[in-house]
């Protein structure tokens, strides 16, 4: 797996499948703006209050902007760089499971659905 990608998912804590979705979703879309009900709707991820800690998390690590209480991807060439290797590698089925693996390990304890 790329180096970059991996140091990027450590940095930015990315620790569970959900936040990495939707880190992949918004970078797929970088000039949409939503709230969290919106994006709940696209993509399905679970609950208002989960969607709500990761937008938090991903705020807090300088991933999403908040104007007002609408959301969109944080414009600075270095994240958007380290997105697009992320998206790269991601495409990559044996990298992708690299990658899911590593997201799952970041956090100890938690039953992937369906693994469990």
């Amino acid at each position: 797996m790329n180096e970059k990608a991996t140091q990027f998912i450590r940095a930015k804590q990315i620790d569970s499948f959900q936040k990495l979705r939707f880190l992949l979703f918004i970078h797929q879309h970088p000039t949409l703006t939503g709230t969290i009900q919106d994006f709940g709707s696209q993509l399905y991820l679970g609950n208002i209050p989960m969607l709500e800690n990761i937008v938090a998390d991903l705020c807090g690590a300088g991933l999403l902007d908040c104007v007002g209480n609408r959301f969109k991807l944080h414009s600075d060439p270095d994240v958007n760089s380290c997105l697009e290797c992320l998206s790269k590698v991601f495409e990559d089925p044996l990298a992708r499971q690299r990658i899911l693996d590593q997201v799952r390990n970041a956090q100890p304890g938690y039953l992937w659905p369906g693994l469990g």
